[in-house]
């Protein structure tokens, strides 16, 4: 189990934040390679006859288009002209219509949806975002296009050379290595906070500017936020994301857990297995202590160790991004638990009113400040009748042009570190690079295997169970120790 690391940092360096990037969430135990779709690129461009039939451009004279359908989500969808300007102006044929089809907003959702698509061999959509969390099960089931076997030699290295080293993995085979998804924006949660209203209780820019790399805990954290939401005229006071859903055992719940010491498997070394040899320690004393902390800051009735004040609504047990994105944007809170797009929302909705914005790391606990890497990538649908435009979308989706858009249409972090310079240089992010890196610095990879998908089904419900008094803490993590063992067991 790794210490957080909670010192202050007077300077950020290049060198620091690309080495944070490349390195951070550690997920070299995803590393891997595998089978799937057999199309080739031989070409390095866009290569000769698919095996399916599509027309490529090359070897018989025709030229690539048709539709390339890709399953994003709603910012696509609403930006769509944005994005497939770039795409085009990047390499994409002008005969080839991209359209980017909105989504479920929940993750899991996406997932079932995506199953769904694959198990009925659709050949809709062609290309589809997945979250980097869930990839890893649809490649080892050979449900992806590989990438590695698709497309050239020259871009597959590229985009090894150039992306954030966890975000490149978390797209490869487990066992074999294989490319089959090519980073679209790694992503990790803050803290963003109403300056104003800190300020009406007495805080400074001194203390803002302390918090950007030296997280303060979770006591004196729900300290403050309780302070300011008295002070100030809004409804909540930290508002977070606590439904039965993925993003509550991937991520919020994880942070909890791992900023109090406990762990799923004992440690960040058993992560990624072997399932079925590594201890389950997610009923354990300290992972009691992470669902506690959860529940005091909603009840605060000094279950956790922690002396933690009651700041958050119980509604946050039925609460996704979305909704606490919606209410912090509307100034109706202190302090949100949100990904860093929801900087950007922020900083817009905030603008010309009296709202002030401030982003820290995530408040700490005995074990340090932790924060759950996420993001996704790019995948092809191996029942794609367009495959020949689809690589070519991938392609120029991998150019700098594309990333700098996603960050300026969408808040979008680009998922190469060459690109620090334009984020430190943003006019949104930059001023809140200070806590981004410190993030990106302190990040814990949810335990991403084939089981895991059923596993996290567990936690969410068990987790949520007890955030929202229908059992205890105890009562909880006992049962999730059982079914994660049985889940192991039967593996």
């Amino acid at each position: 189990m790794p210490n957080g690391n909670n010192g202050s940092s007077s300077s950020v360096s290049r060198r620091r934040f690309i080495q944070a990037a490349g390195a951070a969430g550690v997920t070299a135990g995803l590393a891997g390679c595998g089978g799937g779709d057999t199309t080739t690129d031989s070409g390095g461009d866009t290569g000769g006859d698919d095996q399916d039939g599509a027309t490529t451009g090359t070897a018989d004279g025709g030229e690539i288009g048709g539709k390339v359908s890709v399953f994003a989500g709603k910012v696509w969808e609403q930006n769509e002209d944005k994005f497939t300007k770039v795409l085009h102006e990047q390499g994409v044929p002008d005969s080839v219509d991209i359209q980017l089809n909105s989504a479920a907003q929940q993750t899991g959702s996406k997932q079932q949806r995506l199953r769904t698509q694959i198990n009925a061999e659709s050949k809709d959509p062609d290309l589809v975002l997945t979250d980097n969390g869930w990839t890893i099960p649809f490649i080892v089931r050979g449900d992806l296009v590989n990438l590695t076997e698709a497309m050239s030699d020259e871009f597959i290295s590229q985009v090894y050379d150039e992306g954030v080293r966890s975000m490149v993995q978390t797209g490869q085979h487990p066992e074999t290595g294989d490319l089959y998804s090519i980073p679209v924006f790694p992503d990790f949660p803050t803290v963003q906070y109403r300056k104003d209203l800190f300020k009406e209780v007495g805080y400074t820019e001194s203390d803002f500017e302390q918090w950007q790399s030296n997280p303060i805990g979770w006591d004196t954290f729900s300290s403050i936020v309780a302070e300011a939401k008295q002070a100030g005229d809004v409804d909540y006071g930290h508002v977070w994301q606590g439904k039965n859903y993925g993003g509550l055992s991937c991520c919020t719940f994880n942070e909890f857990l791992t900023s109090m010491g406990g762990s799923f498997f004992g440690g960040e070394d058993n992560l990624f297995g072997p399932i079925g040899d590594r201890p389950v320690t997610i009923g354990d004393e300290k992972a009691i202590d992470g669902i506690e902390l959860a529940r005091d800051l909603v009840y605060g009735e000094g279950e956790s160790p922690m002396d933690v004040a009651g700041v958050s609504p119980q509604e946050v047990g039925g609460w996704i991004e979305p909704d606490t994105k919606s209410i912090f944007e509307a100034q109706n809170a202190v302090t949100q638990r949100n990904w860093t797009y929801a900087i950007g929302g922020a900083a817009d909705k905030f603008e010309g009113t009296e709202a002030e914005l401030g982003v820290m790391p995530l408040p700490k606990g005995p074990n340090g400040s932790w924060h759950a890497q996420g993001g996704w990538i790019l995948s092809m649908n191996p029942y794609s009748d367009n495959k020949a435009a689809a690589k070519e979308v991938i392609k120029a989706w991998w150019s700098d042009a594309m990333h700098k858009t996603q960050l300026d249409v969408a808040n979008y972090m680009p998922p190469k570190p060459s690109l620090y310079d334009y984020v430190k240089e943003h006019p949104t992010y930059g001023p809140y690079f200070k806590p981004l890196n410190y993030a990106a610095e302190n990040l814990m990879p949810r335990p991403t295997t084939s089981v895991w998908p059923t596993q996290s089904t567990v936690i969410a419900k068990q987790v949520n169970a007890a955030l929202t008094k229908k059992k205890s803490a105890a009562d909880a993590a006992q049962q999730l120790e059982t079914k994660i063992k049985a889940i192991e067991d039967q593996a």
